[in-house]
């Protein structure tokens, strides 16, 4: 029978923690990039009041690469680089599927209850927008927003985030197909290699 030690612990545990599975880092790596997400989804809705606000929309999505590859990276130096490219193209996969199912919940709050003609209200500016460009292209797309407005054909808010979160998903397992190679490429370091 195990017995406890002065400070509570089992004769003959280990001290080492348990290592995360991958798809507990994925879950905690997709509630991160799901904020993230929702965050680029707030300054983009901002951005069409306040223009200069663009420039932050791009910087972090051109961001989100770098982060799901810090993502990875962190899992593959955890395993001491023994984690398969398949693992971390999974985790990849799972990863961007948390956060585009956070994004998708968000994004439908917000179409639904915050701002109901937030649909309606960006084909109209996509009315006025065209209308105003000289090119005959211009003035067919004004119209057929507009006929979408007239004839009530507009998507649901429901339509319109699980199309968002389908496209993250899809776009995510992508990227990660290419990350998960990238990140297999630098050697991992091995600790207490300059001890003797």
């Amino acid at each position: 029978m195990e017995s406890n030690n002065r400070n509570g612990r089992i004769w003959g545990a280990s001290n080492e923690p348990k290592p995360r599975s991958l798809y507990e880092r994925a879950g905690t790596d997709g509630a991160w990039l799901g904020l993230w997400f929702t965050l680029l989804f707030g300054l983009s809705v901002a951005s069409m009041r306040v223009p200069l606000l663009n420039i932050a929309v791009l910087t972090m999505a051109l961001l989100v690469p770098f982060i799901a590859y810090r993502f990875l990276r962190r899992t593959y130096v955890a395993s001491h680089g023994l984690m398969t490219y398949s693992a971390l193209w999974m985790q990849g996969i799972l990863t961007f599927g948390a956060g585009s199912l956070i994004l998708c919940a968000a994004a439908f709050i917000f179409m639904r209850w915050i701002y109901p003609d937030f649909i309606l209200d960006t084909l109209r500016m996509g009315v006025e927008f065209y209308r105003n460009e000289p090119t005959g292209t211009g003035a067919e797309l004004a119209e057929e927003f507009q006929t979408i407005i007239d004839r009530k054909l507009a998507p649901s808010p429901f339509t319109i985030a699980m199309v968002w979160m389908w496209l993250g998903l899809f776009s995510g397992s992508v990227l990660s197909m290419f990350l998960a190679a990238i990140v297999r490429i630098a050697k991992v370091p091995v600790e207490g290699r300059g001890r003797q």
